[in-house]
């Protein structure tokens, strides 16, 4: 009879040891990076940014920017335009970490092109955007995308549905990171240089 109680309770603790352990979270995994660099409209005016999302919803974004408007130093005659940089950590909510990763697996999604060429030819204005998906096997897919962003309603029904919920998810990721995160450190692979464009 004590042989039973002491196995019972050894296979009790055992039982619960094991479902603790499925229960601990994996390690969180990149699965979204978003680079952007944009130039004008304004003759000078640049920007630059980064987007990182992780598998248990922590969001980095950084964004380095200058302004339309050139400065001349009083002293020097010196032109400058200033800049205004942000680096911040953000954490989604789970429903929307959710719907993300999700998004993220879809079809629709792993069917798209690898590159999507300019709307119209851009004058005064260019963006281009690099979004890289990164599965759970770590096996990555890419989209290339120009001047997206400035593109018209009209020229906008000419790109596949989930380019367009994907870019919007994006855009509103960074804006929620942007009001709502917490000032941090740059991370390594955000390479901001409003100059570099």
């Amino acid at each position: 009879m004590l042989n039973k109680r002491v196995d019972s309770i050894l296979f009790a603790t055992l039982l619960t040891s094991l479902v603790c352990l499925g229960q601990e979270k994996a390690p969180s995994k990149l699965i979204l990076k978003v680079d952007e660099t944009v130039s004008g409209p304004f003759g000078g005016q640049k920007a630059s940014s980064c987007l990182r999302v992780y598998s248990d919803g922590k969001v980095h974004f950084a964004s380095r920017r200058n302004s339309a408007i050139s400065i001349v130093d009083e002293k020097t005659g010196q032109e400058s335009r200033p800049e205004h940089t942000i680096s911040v950590e953000h954490r989604l909510e789970q429903t929307d970490e959710w719907e993300l990763s999700h998004f993220l697996k879809s079809k629709p999604l792993k069917r798209l092109p690898e590159e999507f060429a300019p709307p119209h030819t851009p004058i005064d204005y260019v963006e281009s955007i690099l979004v890289e998906i990164i599965g759970p096997s770590g096996k990555s897919k890419r989209i290339s995308t120009r001047e997206f962003y400035m593109a018209s309603l009209e020229e906008k029904i000419r790109y596949p549905s989930a380019l367009i919920v994907l870019m919007g998810k994006i855009d509103d990721i960074e804006h929620e990171a942007s009001d709502k995160g917490k000032p941090t450190d740059m991370l390594p692979d955000c390479q901001l240089k409003a100059e570099q464009h």
